[in-house]
């Protein structure tokens, strides 16, 4: 007998690969299924789980804001009921107006069975009042245990630990008194000022210094910044607008002096210099003045330039003798266009360059200055490091003395608390509780303060969290009352409204029909009121006993009442679905496109791609070798790259053909289409493997090459093709970006694209619907690929063997 031995460590591995491939599917269906939307939550599975956000996404519920909007549609004859008899109207409005008697009479009995269940909680705290107060008791008397600090006999390190507590105000003369010292701590206070006061004012007094120089840096900071706007503005005008215009006429002054350079007297003519001359020296005494001025070096030889031309072209003009030529007629005529635009444009380029080199002056001074005191903060920043550190050395050797001293006076703390809460009563006295709890726990985080020993500190807050049931107890109490009071008065009213609505609703809908639109105030004001009311002052405070009850299934010390906790956060959250304004969903609608829109291009492809695929495998042609690798070629470019000719295709031929054009599923599919060669050739490959002579056998029988192809080929070659129908589906069904372009409107999307809603927007924290709308997304490729399974095995040999 042969014993198979077990290799645990293959099971070991692959019990981890299975939980780990697993774990994010199961933490994807938790989340879908919590209330909480918490989708970071360190919990798996909370108590909070229900089918909501399925029931929201697949089958919504037509609750009260729903109903409110649908009357108010009937009762003004507009859409979707413009089209609709009178009599539809009517019993429609009856229908609605019945469901809402019918939420009002369901909510008022999920209250009354929250009211009970509160009494039930409410006794219970009663008649175990002095058990929970003890379980309160118990778990403080165990800290007394766990703060237990070693005694210390160093009276100056006690007495320097008293006095610097006493200068940080955690403790008070009073409790020095408390523990009964045999000597005075006072005569450790040379010690104290010497090793910690001293130091700690130096640090006090470079604090001060550098909130100061931090505000100085930050108003130099603000200053140049305005400085450095205004550079930046002048820079940009300087360089493309004044520098081109200079020299441009450094051009007309270079033509000017070339006119004057060269004289020609054949000609005569009659020149008038007028103003010439006086308009000239004006723009020269300008620039001669602009060239005095601390401009960069580009910005300086243009202007140099500039100014050198004139000098050049002035030098030449006071000793040219010719004035009657036709070359002085040309020179003076160009100078006067030379001057009509240099005058002023040079006048303002001047006030301009004037204020641009003050502003740069100041902006360079601003920037000096930001530097220096940057780098004056930043060494004070590691003076005040260096002298933290100090510091904390010496206050490290008082941290021992300063935990034994807390730990004593916490101890009497845990003393008087227990006194004092033994005489409480519940639940009367819970708010006492509440408030005893909550100063315990902050000295218990004073005393943590000082202690080194991380795992002290963890189980002391550990035992300090296991009396969080009674703030959560406190809060859920306070909340209902609140809520319970509201919301009574809330449903009455809405009753009154209703009464009111049902009485004119029908007579709003006659007149609506003879064309005269009457919209009911009573309506009108109910809508208001549960879509801004309801949420402010009823389900701010139901929301937050909801939540505490549920937690308080977790939290309460005994078990007792779990079911009452569960009861109350179910009922309330059930109300809460009645009367909240929930967002208008589409997934059946999204899925519906996918589904249509990869069900078509699957099909076309697979049928393109297995007629195009069979010529490349059984036929010889030229280019038959290199055409389909010039399809893969091009298709291993992205889609986006080519995105913008196709969005533009789209529009242009939408215009004739509307079902093919921009926001149509016609266009998306159109656009789909073009994937065919990497399937081609993967359908051209399997063809491969299947041998022509079974084609050549039908042939001889009398078959036709199409008879072939249908009948030998196709069935033998549905393996690849169920391979390509669930590819082609499966990359369609998914594919976001092309959809998401060419798709505007939102009952239009495709899944993916819908399902990118539920992560922005209105949904951005809706976690729990994000997950649900993942998983029902999921089915369609599911079921596809289920029901085509049998082909990927069964295509294998039918047809194979000639019987």
């Amino acid at each position: 007998m042969v014993v198979r031995k077990r290799n645990w460590l293959t099971h070991a591995i692959l019990i981890i690969l299975i939980v780990a491939i697993l774990f994010p599917v199961v933490w994807v269906v938790s989340t879908s299924l919590r209330r909480d939307n918490a989708a970071f939550s360190s919990k798996l599975f909370s108590s909070r789980m229900s089918l909501q956000n399925y029931k929201d996404l697949l089958f919504p519920e037509d609750n009260v804001l729903r109903l409110l909007s649908d009357i108010e549609s009937i009762t003004t004859n507009s859409r979707p009921y413009d089209e609709k008899p009178v009599e539809f109207l009517v019993e429609k409005f009856d229908k609605d107006i019945e469901a809402l008697k019918a939420y009002s009479k369901e909510s008022k009995e999920l209250i009354s069975v929250v009211d009970n269940e509160y009494e039930t909680i409410k006794n219970y705290l009663s008649e175990n009042s002095d058990k929970l107060i003890q379980t309160v008791v118990e778990q403080v008397n165990k800290l007394i245990e766990k703060i237990n600090i070693e005694e210390l006999d160093d009276n100056q390190s006690i007495g320097v630990a008293i006095i610097s507590l006493l200068e940080e105000r955690k403790i008070k003369e009073k409790d020095v008194l408390e523990l009964g010292l045999g000597f005075d701590y006072k005569d450790y206070e040379d010690v104290y000022v010497e090793e910690l006061k001293t130091k700690l004012d130096n640090i006090e007094s470079l604090k001060r210094q550098l909130q100061e120089d931090q505000a100085k840096l930050n108003q130099i900071k603000k200053d140049l910044d305005f400085y450095q706007e205004d550079y930046t503005r002048l820079s940009l005008i300087i360089d493309n607008s004044i520098i081109p215009q200079f020299e441009s006429f450094n051009k007309t002054l270079q033509v000017a002096y070339d006119l004057l350079n060269n004289p020609s007297n054949q000609i005569k003519a009659f020149v008038s210099e007028k103003d010439a001359v006086e308009k000239f020296e004006q723009v020269y005494n300008i620039v001669k003045d602009m060239v005095e001025m601390n401009l960069s070096k580009e910005r300086k030889a243009v202007i140099d330039k500039m100014y050198e031309n004139m000098t050049k072209v002035k030098t030449l003009w006071d000793n040219f003798t010719l004035k009657n030529s036709a070359n002085y007629a040309d020179f003076i005529s160009l100078i006067n266009q030379f001057n009509l635009k240099a005058l002023k444009q040079v006048r303002e380029s001047y006030n301009l360059l004037k204020n641009f080199a003050e502003i740069e002056r100041e902006y360079l001074k601003l920037s000096n200055e930001y530097i220096l005191f940057a780098n004056k903060i930043d060494s004070k920043n590691q003076d005040l490091e260096e002298l933290n550190r100090e510091y904390l050395n010496v206050e490290g050797k008082y941290l021992p003395a300063k935990a034994y001293i807390m730990s004593l006076l916490l101890k009497g703390d845990i003393e008087s608390f227990i006194n004092k809460v033994e005489k409480y009563t519940l639940p009367k006295d819970i708010n006492k509780l509440y408030l005893s709890v909550k100063i315990l726990s902050r000295k218990v985080n004073d005393f943590l303060s000082y202690v080194d020993d991380d795992g002290l500190k963890k189980d002391v807050r550990s035992s300090i969290r296991k009396l969080d049931w009674v703030a959560t107890l406190n809060d859920f109490r306070k909340k209902y009352e609140k809520f319970a009071k509201d919301v009574k008065e809330f449903i009455d009213e809405f009753d009154k409204y209703v009464s009111s609505i049902e009485s004119t609703g029908k007579a709003a809908i006659y007149s609506s029909k003879n064309g005269v639109k009457v919209r009911i105030a009573a309506l009108l004001q109910l809508f208001t009121k549960v879509q801004s009311e309801y949420p402010a002052n009823i389900a701010s405070s139901m929301s937050i006993a909801s939540k505490a009850a549920a937690d308080l299934v977790d939290q309460f010390p005994v078990n007792d009442l779990d079911k009452s906790f569960k009861n109350v956060d179910k009922k309330l959250f059930r109300f809460d679905q009645i009367w909240k304004q929930k967002q208008k969903y589409y997934l059946w609608r999204w899925i519906f496109n996918s589904v249509i829109v990869a069900g078509v291009v699957a099909i076309i492809t697979t049928i393109v791609n297995a007629l195009a695929a069979y010529p490349f495998s059984r036929m010889r042609f030229r280019g038959r070798k290199y055409g389909i690798m010039s399809l893969l070629l091009i298709q291993m470019f992205p889609a986006i790259m080519y995105m913008i000719a196709l969005y533009g295709f789209l529009s242009f031929i939408g215009r004739y053909i509307p079902s093919i054009g921009l926001n149509t599923l016609g266009g998306l599919i159109f656009v789909y289409l073009g994937n065919i060669a990497f399937n081609m050739y993967l359908i051209k490959g399997f063809y491969d493997t299947i041998p022509s002579s079974l084609e050549e056998a039908a042939m001889i029988d009398g078959a036709t090459r199409w008879q072939t192809f249908w009948r030998i080929v196709i069935p033998l070659a549905s393996p690849i093709l169920s391979v390509v129908v669930i590819l082609t589906f499966m990359g369609t069904f998914n594919e976001f970006v092309l959809a998401k372009i060419i798709l505007q409107d939102v009952e239009k999307y495709t899944y993916a694209v819908g399902l990118w809603t539920f992560s922005s927007g209105p949904f951005e924290t809706e976690w729990g619907l994000f997950s649900a709308a993942a998983l029902v997304g999921m089915l369609p490729m599911v079921i596809l690929f289920l029901s085509m399974q049998k082909y990927l095995v069964g295509g294998l040999t039918k047809g194979s063997v000639k019987g």
